[in-house]
Order: C-alpha cells, then sequence, then structure tokens
C-alpha cells in the first residue's frame, strides 16, 4: 500500500527555469542550468523506481511504502528515497540513483559513474543509506514511534538497498572482499525482496504463512506506524537567491524582456495579496489551465499567491494628436506588437518590434 508519494518539484523547476529569463551573468545561469538539471535527473531516476515498487506492492496490506521522506533529527538531516515496511518490522531503506552511463564498482568498493566514456569517482551511496538508516532508527526510538506487542517495542531489521535505473550499465567486482549485493537495478528489487524473505512467491504470501511468529503486528497497526513516520516529513525549502547569490531586485523584476510595452499602455503588476511583494507574469505548466498566463508572487517558493489574469495592460490617455508611427502586427502570430530594447550583444541599446505574447511568440520587426 502507498502511504506517500514523491514530493513533487515542479514548482522548482519552474522557479529556476523563471530565473533563467532573467538578467544574470552567465556564471550564475550555468549554476541554475546545473541545479536543473540535478532535479530532472533526480526525479528520473526515483520515478523509475516508483515505478516497480509501487506495481509491486501498492496492492498490498501487508508492507507500506513510502516514498520520498526527510526526516531531521538532532540536527542532521535523512534524505530517503524509498521505504517499504513489513508486518514483520522489515524496513527496507531503498536510495535511487539515476546514472544515464552506468557505475562502476571497484573491488575496494569505489563508486565511479561514466561521462563520455571517462569514470568520475563518487562517494559511496551505500554508506550513505547506512547514515539514512542510523538516523532513521535514532529518530524512531527517541520519539517511541516503533510499535509495541505485548507490552515489548518491536525492533526493526533494517535492509540498505541501492536502485539505479534498468536502463543504466551497472559493472560489479566478481571478486574482493566487498559485498556490492546490495546494489541492483530497479527492477531486479522484488527478486532480491524474495530471496530474503526466503520464499518465492509474491509479497503478501509471505507474511502470510509468518502469522504464527509473535512478532507479527496486524496490517491496522502497521499502517498507523507507516502514517504517523510520514507525517514527520519536512519538506526542503531552498532559497536559490541566497544559494546561487543572486541580486534580489533582479530576481524580483517582472519576466518579460520590455524596456516600454508601447506608447499606448502600460504593464499593470499588481501586489501579491499575500505578502504585497510585486507579482510576475507565469504560465501554468499542468493541470486543466496549463499554457494560460496568471500572476504569481515574485516571493515564490516561499510565497505561493496567485492573481488570474484579467488584463495585462491598462488603456492610457490618449492626447489629441496624430501618432506618429504606425504600430505593425506580429508577423508570426497576427497579434499586437511592442516597442523593446536589446539588452545585450553588438545591437544593445537598439530598438526593436517584438511581439506582445512573448515568451509564447517570438516574433520580431527591425525599427529603420
Amino acid at each position: 500500500m502507498i502511504i506517500k508519494n514523491k514530493d513533487d518539484c515542479q514548482d522548482q523547476i519552474d522557479y529556476l527555469s523563471d530565473l533563467l529569463e532573467r538578467d544574470f551573468s552567465d556564471e550564475k545561469k550555468s549554476l541554475i542550468e546545473r541545479e536543473l538539471k540535478c532535479l530532472y535527473s533526480g526525479r528520473k531516476g526515483e520515478d523509475s523506481s516508483s515505478y516497480y515498487l509501487d506495481f509491486d506492492f501498492k496492492r498490498s496490506k501487508n508492507w507500506m511504502v513510502i516514498h520520498d521522506l526527510r526526516i531531521e533529527h538532532d540536527g542532521d538531516v535523512a534524505q530517503i528515497d524509498h521505504l517499504i515496511i513489513g508486518r514483520m518490522m522489515d524496513i527496507y531503506v531503498l536510495e535511487s540513483k539515476n546514472f544515464n552511463y552506468g557505475v562502476s564498482i571497484s573491488d575496494e568498493g569505489d563508486f565511479s559513474y561514466f561521462y563520455n566514456n571517462r569514470p568520475f569517482s563518487i562517494p559511496s551511496p551505500i554508506a550513505q543509506n547506512e547514515r539514512h538508516i542510523k538516523l532513521l532508527d535514532r529518530f524512531l526510538t527517541d520519539n517511541d514511534l516503533l510499535p509495541k506487542r505485548l507490552g515489548i517495542t518491536l525492533k526493526p531489521k533494517y535492509r540498505n538497498i541501492v536502485l539505479i535505473s534498468p536502463t543504466s550499465r551497472l559493472t560489479k567486482p566478481k571478486k574482493g572482499f566487498y559485498d556490492c549485493s546490495s546494489v541492483m537495478k530497479g527492477d531486479k528489487f522484488l527478486e532480491r525482496f524474495k530471496k530474503d524473505m526466503g520464499v518465492d512467491t509474491d509479497a503478501d504470501t509471505i507474511v502470510e504463512n509468518m502469522k504464527s511468529v509473535s512478532k507479527v503486528i496486524s496490517q491496522n497497526n502497521l499502517k498507523l506506524f507507516v502514517e504517523k513516520l510520514a507525517l514527520h516529513h519536512k519538506p526542503i525549502t531552498i532559497d536559490y537567491k541566497a544559494k546561487f547569490g543572486l541580486d534580489e531586485e533582479v530576481a524580483g523584476k517582472v519576466d518579460r524582456a520590455i524596456q516600454e510595452p508601447k506608447a499606448d499602455y502600460d504593464i499593470v503588476s499588481p501586489e501579491c495579496p499575500r505578502c504585497k511583494k510585486i507579482m510576475i507574469r507565469r504560465e501554468a505548466k499542468k493541470g486543466k489551465n496549463i499554457g494560460n498566463a496568471f500572476w504569481g508572487c515574485s516571493n515564490f517558493p516561499k510565497c505561493r499567491g496567485a492573481v488570474k489574469i484579467e488584463s495585462e495592460f491598462v488603456k492610457k490617455e490618449k492626447p489629441d494628436i496624430a501618432t506618429s508611427e504606425e504600430i505593425p502586427l506580429c508577423p508570426k502570430c497576427n497579434g499586437e506588437m511592442v516597442k523593446r530594447i536589446i539588452k545585450k550583444g553588438d545591437k544593445m541599446g537598439t530598438e526593436f518590434w517584438g511581439c506582445s505574447t512573448f515568451p509564447k511568440c517570438r516574433g520580431a520587426i527591425t525599427i529603420e
């Protein structure tokens, strides 16, 4: 049974993508792009593992699954990708890794991933997961969360597992003293699970055959324990402006590369109804409103204030004189155009006509 799904990181991806449109240095944008790449890669690896775990365990009432659990305890933090907990208090702690070009483990237990056919050393995910297990055990014990039977606290049996993408290359040592049997591809975990349980059958039957053992807790008590644990999840909040050393004023500006909209209109950027900061124009990336524009707080993700866009422009009072130049229509979408100023490059400072629906449409006309 799935108790908790992975936190959606789409808001972080949208926010970082929005920052890339701002007037930051190439060095800052490189840091933002690297962060985006890590988010995409991490999501891909965890989604791949989640698919197989959900397929094998989501219908079971004897095994509970938590995806993406972040706990804080005594100043330490553990970010656990997946937990599978059974009625015998077997707790699988699974770490997901996404290596596009494969991973290799040496005879001494050193991990390397490959990029452009070159190996790069990385910290051991087995050791990383072992630290997660120690913190989880301290957390459960100190907070008295572990279930009891006949007045005795049940002691969990932790199992350290590292999952990599089924499409990645995995090279293990054929000999050596280092045990790397806990590292496997995501689609092979069920085989390992059955081997651990000592029965070559499905997850529910394994527990049903052990009901006589005094250590087994009821399905309801297992569900209550895992739900209580999931309530201690502490979602991470990252201040990207501070992390990348971004200029607050630039990061808070309206996300439109416009010097002046056009002679007859002003863009009205409302104040956030929650925190009173300036709002910026955003576009819904998913759901029934996908593609629709809205005003979002510039202090996102700390503030999630949002306002529906009724009209982006307010008409100015026109003088009773003829306009000196005609406003052209966009050659791509036939929409209205606005005057803009080139911000960088050889033609920096030069005016041009740009489509008013930018960035959806990038039509442009040179002003002679």
